[in-house]
């Protein structure tokens, strides 16, 4: 139950943190405190040092798949290389 834990809020963190860096607006901050948020509440839950570990890991890793995922969306739906920010 615990592996399930780590991964969903993981995913949670870096789907924040993929919209964070992609949005151009004022919103985006919303989306970094939420990812703030959402690891400070798995902080709390686990409190131990190999959750964390894993969870900080999971989540970069997710994070950057996330996010080329997200490129090759765009790339898909316009026909161009979408410009690093």
């Amino acid at each position: 139950m615990r592996t399930l834990g780590i991964i969903g809020y993981s995913i949670v963190c870096a789907l924040l943190l993929t919209l964070f860096s992609q949005i151009q607006d004022m919103l985006k901050y919303l989306f970094s405190l939420g990812a703030l948020y959402t690891g400070i509440q798995f902080f709390r839950r686990y409190d131990t040092k190999g959750p964390r570990i894993a969870f900080v890991i999971v989540s970069v890793v997710l994070f950057f798949v996330f996010s080329i995922a997200y490129a090759m969306y765009l790339y898909i739906k316009t026909g161009e290389i979408p410009n690093p920010v």
